[in-house]
């Protein structure tokens, strides 16, 4: 460890951050639930990320700045979901102080550790800085989930209360309502609510804190509508084919809260990210041990098919999974196999392909179209599957 990385860096520019976001922001009337924290920490954190960008990138060039694109940036974008997670906790409950120590400490420490690895400059420091990237986003995922679910039950929920003063006290209030008069600075969290149907008397800090996972499995949940297919070719080749990763992300936690299936969004988008972005930092481990040049070409070839190949695997994981939940409801689904295939040949293609040729910037995006149109197969069938889902609750209800 390095205390200056702690203290002098992660310390100083975390507690920048928390600062900034209990003087103006936490006790902004609009931050009117837990999950605000989220949404503010968020954006402090990737503002907090531009300003440095800007200072790095102008003083050492655009290869640190297409590095720290990668690390530095949604290290602390995260890092500011985590802390605003605490945030939007600690502003609905008995013990903030708790909340507020707990949040600062945890990025503190991610982000030191993150620090200790780049300064170091040895040879282990990058995975180390992957690693703690990779944690804090999933961290930031999972405190946004959690979050998320309690969101749905403010929104959704019937339960009632009665306000115990003012001229409101006949109106029965939802939690929504609750909302929007904390909004409005009719409420604040300190107020006193009674159950409609227990009588029980509870603060608002106490019910918007309160344990929402039992609340959260007794919604009805509402189909998803799907994503347009040329919606998902924009953001497939407008992000060079990086949108796989969070598409997968969206598919999965919408199975999951649809269907209620024991799966991890995050943890299953991030090991196929891994499988992608690992095999690169284990081939240059490997060609420096045999003292073997980048630029020898059949060495090249073999590595970025054998690469096409680790990606192809974990994608047909992945989408046998999708297509398991689309056969339950369709006839005739995307074959994996064709999908696999093709998807392996143009993924082949498309790193094989020389940077020396004409117009290779042309080709590469031509390339990942077409690897966007194949896998716009996939979404047009979840499109049709959320369509008949849609449909089956619609005569439910109507019955």
């Amino acid at each position: 460890m390095n205390p200056p990385s702690f203290i002098g860096v992660a310390l100083a520019e975390e507690l920048c951050k928390f600062l900034f976001l209990k003087a103006f922001i936490c006790d902004n009337r609009e931050f009117n639930e837990p999950f605000d924290g989220i949404v503010y920490g968020g954006m402090v954190g990737c503002g907090f990320a531009t300003v440095e960008n800007i200072m790095y990138v102008l003083q050492h060039g655009q290869a640190v700045g297409m590095f720290r694109m990668v690390t530095a940036v949604p290290t602390h974008a995260f890092l500011g979901i985590i802390l605003g997670y605490f945030m939007g906790r600690a502003k609905f409950s008995y013990n903030p102080v708790r909340h507020l120590i707990q949040g600062l400490g945890v990025v503190v420490i991610l982000h030191g550790t993150y620090d200790t690895a780049a300064f170091s400059n040895t040879a282990w420091s990058f995975y180390l800085m992957f690693a703690i990237v990779l944690l804090g986003i999933y961290l930031g995922l999972k405190a946004k989930r959690e979050l998320e679910k309690l969101s749905t039950v403010i929104e959704f929920s019937a339960k009632q209360y009665f306000p115990t003063k003012g001229r409101r006290k006949k109106i029965p209030l939802y939690l929504k309502d609750i909302r929007c008069l904390l909004s409005r600075g009719k409420l604040v969290p300190d107020d006193n609510l009674m159950d409609v149907t227990t009588g029980k008397i509870k603060s608002i800090r106490k019910i918007f804190s309160a344990k929402i996972d039992p609340q959260y499995n007794r919604l009805p949940k509402i189909p998803f509508c799907g994503l347009p297919v040329k919606l998902f070719l924009i953001f497939h080749q407008m992000t060079f084919g990086l949108y796989l990763y969070f598409w997968f992300l969206g598919n999965y936690r919408d199975f999951k809260s649809y269907n209620k299936i024991k799966v991890n969004p995050e943890l299953l988008a991030l090991g196929l990210f891994v499988s992608t972005i690992l095999p690169y930092y284990i081939f240059g481990v490997i060609m420096r041990a045999l003292d073997i040049h980048g630029n020898v070409p059949m060495v090249n070839i073999i590595f970025n098919l054998a690469i096409a190949g680790i990606e192809t695997f974990f994608l047909f994981y992945q989408l046998q999974m999708l297509s398991g939940f689309l056969k339950k409801r369709l006839k005739h689904s995307f074959s994996v196999l064709i999908i696999i295939l093709l998807f392996f040949i143009l993924s082949s293609i498309k790193k094989i392909l020389p940077t020396a040729i004409p117009y290779y910037m042309l080709w590469e995006m031509i390339l990942i179209l077409i690897q966007g149109g194949i896998l716009a197969v996939v979404q047009r069938d979840l499109n049709l599957y959320w369509r008949i889902e849609n449909d089956r609750t619609h005569s439910a209800h109507c019955d």
